[in-house]
């Protein structure tokens, strides 16, 4: 079934149509469990740079020569050198690249406990919940509908977590210094790093699991508690003069602290607030202890 908005983007329609003549064929190995769409064609937002990803979910893991008779029978070729312990197969079919991620129904299940009941903050489990969140079911639909059942909470210990693990991470390391000695790409490196500490931050505090960095300004827009038009600032930021890129940085840094400090008073950020503000700019000696130099050192 498809979501609303899905059936209005073209470029959703016939790749979708692709997914489920793959899934047909796909549905007669033995030991397949279930099939689904997942990435920017589940999500509705394809467009014409959009692949097709379909992650696979087995009894037991296909073995590698499972997983090259499925290539053959799609008529695919492996798009990059092919890796049985990464289980996953990047295939082009007919110059359409279609990915497969394997996986086995307990190993998934594993990690819905996980998350959801050991609160684990794995970018990769957070991720497996999005995608279960989002994702079209084309064969066992009864487990993926129990999994979208279980995937639609986000535990508050969760979220807390998730959340002190961002601000820990928080650090405007040496801008002032990269900026002032001509390094763009250490500022726009630190930035980015910044802007990725945010996002986490703002998923957690909108209980959305992560859908991947390449999903940023699309997660962001749909947020409801966030810094205000933080989509064009994190854009801007590469583009504008360098100093009001690292200003405007750091303000929505804080601001995103200040709605930590709402939502969730018991996360301590006081740490974060005295990173963030430590300018390491040093313009004139120091003297630590004043005097001490003038003591007469000789014991005798």
């Amino acid at each position: 079934m498809m979501e609303a908005g899905q059936d209005e983007n073209p470029h959703v329609t016939w790749r979708l149509e692709i997914a489920r003549q793959v899934a047909a064929r796909l549905c007669r190995y033995e030991g397949i469990r279930a099939i689904v769409v997942g990435g920017s064609v589940a999500r509705g937002y394809a467009d014409v740079y959009s692949d097709l990803e379909m992650p696979l979910f087995w009894e037991t893991l296909p073995s590698d020569a499972l997983r090259w008779a499925i290539a053959a029978d799609l008529g695919a070729t492996y798009l990059y050198r092919y890796d049985g312990p990464a289980q996953e197969d990047q295939l082009l079919i007919d110059g359409f690249q279609v990915d497969f991620w394997h996986n086995t129904v307990a190993a998934e299940e594993r990690v819905l406990d996980d998350v959801l009941l050991g609160y684990d903050t794995d970018l990769g489990s957070s991720n497996f919940l999005d995608t279960v969140r989002a994702c079209i079911p084309l064969y066992g639909e009864a487990i993926i509908a129990r999994w979208k059942a279980r995937a639609r909470a986000y535990p508050d210990e969760l979220a807390v977590r998730a959340i002190e693990e961002a601000v820990a991470r928080l650090d405007r390391g040496h801008l002032e210094v990269h900026a002032a000695r001509g390094n763009p790409t250490m500022v726009y490196a630190t930035i980015a790093a910044l802007q990725q500490q945010v996002f986490l931050i703002l998923l957690a505090l909108n209980r959305a699991y992560y859908p991947s960095p390449k999903w940023l300004y699309r997660s962001l827009e749909g947020m409801s508690v966030k810094p205000v038009q933080i989509e064009a600032r994190f854009r801007r930021a590469y583009v504008a003069p360098v100093e009001d890129a690292i200003a405007d940085t750091l303000a929505v840094v804080g601001e995103t602290l200040a709605l930590v400090e709402l939502h969730y008073p018991q996360i301590d950020t006081n740490l974060a607030r005295k990173r963030l503000a430590l300018r390491r700019v040093y313009e004139e000696p120091l003297v630590l202890w004043p005097g001490e130099g003038d003591r007469d050192t000789d014991p005798a």
